[in-house]
């Protein structure tokens, strides 16, 4: 059985914000009365927002407001409702990471729709999210092969090695 539902991705990077919404399907591919073996079987991009430029108070705080206001309005831009959304993801990453109200920010808008997934995102796992993302490490695996992927921020770069 398959099951469609929709997330949100929303991306507070050093110098440049946005939110990505998708469809995601899952299927149990376990049979009977077994233990279920839940996959995405399809992902699906259908909105992306524009490129934002990570609003700041000043260079130590989020504008949290702002940023509020921003993913009001692509939310409306999407034309999903939020209580449609049922996952997703907000991370900050960069420089943006170290300001003095980032966790402020993480718990300000997880609320605003699903059950998601929050996150200050260091050097480390933003590497290991951008290679994922560009697929560097499904390259990798399928190629049998090693390849760094590098991720140039606005403030930060960081760069990750998937081998095999």
């Amino acid at each position: 059985m398959k099951e469609e539902i929709i997330s949100v991705g929303i991306d507070i990077g050093t110098s440049t914000t946005q939110l990505v919404f998708s469809k995601i399907t899952l299927e149990n591919l376990s049979s009977g009365a077994r233990v279920p073996q839940i996959k995405i079987v399809d992902k699906e991009i259908f909105y992306r927002s524009k490129i934002y430029t990570t609003p700041l108070v000043n260079s130590y705080e989020i504008d949290i407001e702002a940023l509020k206001k921003i993913l009001k309005d692509e939310y409306e831009a999407s034309k999903v409702p939020r209580e449609k959304i049922s996952t997703g993801a907000v991370i900050i990453t960069g420089e943006t990471a170290r300001k003095s109200n980032a966790r402020e920010v993480l718990k300000a808008l997880s609320g605003m729709a699903g059950d998601f997934v929050v996150a200050t995102a260091g050097p480390d796992l933003e590497s290991i999210i951008s290679g994922k993302g560009s697929g560097a490490m499904k390259f990798s695996e399928e190629n049998n092969t090693s390849i760094y992927n590098l991720d140039i921020g606005g403030g930060t770069t960081n760069i990750s090695l998937f081998d095999k």
